[in-house]
């Protein structure tokens, strides 16, 4: 039996590294988050826009996928940064979610309605914050 802590602690450790590759600088977990709530990575040097939230499961449904921007909403409300939510499949890659800037703009859906959220690879999500939000050094090589 898989201890569910364990698989989330090896998640958080996954997109540490991940953020790491593709931007240059180092995440860390929020041990705080325990105690107080609060999302699952921080930057301790520097600038993250983002309230980042993590989530693994063997399987993933629509549901899961309501329910946890419903909570990476509610974190990043608490300290004022935009949500961002990472989430993996067992054997799959990683996803990220994160307001869609044109339905934000335009007011189509609330920042809360999960509809608002656009469903994109860890290499353009670094592109995002590396061209807005000036976050992250490295370039991207892709083949």
């Amino acid at each position: 039996m898989v201890n569910a802590r364990n698989k989330g602690r090896r998640g958080e450790r996954e997109v540490i590294d991940a953020i790491k590759e593709l931007l240059g600088i180092e995440l860390e977990v929020n041990y705080a988050q325990t105690f107080g709530g609060g999302h699952d990575l921080i930057s301790p040097n520097g600038y993250m826009p983002y309230a980042i939230e993590v989530k693994r499961r063997k399987a993933i449904t629509q549901s899961d996928i309501k329910n946890w921007w419903d909570q990476t909403v509610r974190q990043a409300n608490k300290v004022d940064l935009l949500p961002c939510l990472w989430f993996r499949q067992d054997r799959a890659d990683w996803k990220v979610a994160i307001p869609c800037p044109y339905s934000s703009e335009k007011n189509f859906f609330s920042v809360e309605d999960v509809n608002i959220a656009s469903i994109i690879s860890p290499e353009l999500w670094a592109a995002i914050a590396r061209e807005e939000y000036n976050i992250g050094t490295r370039d991207i090589i892709t083949e």
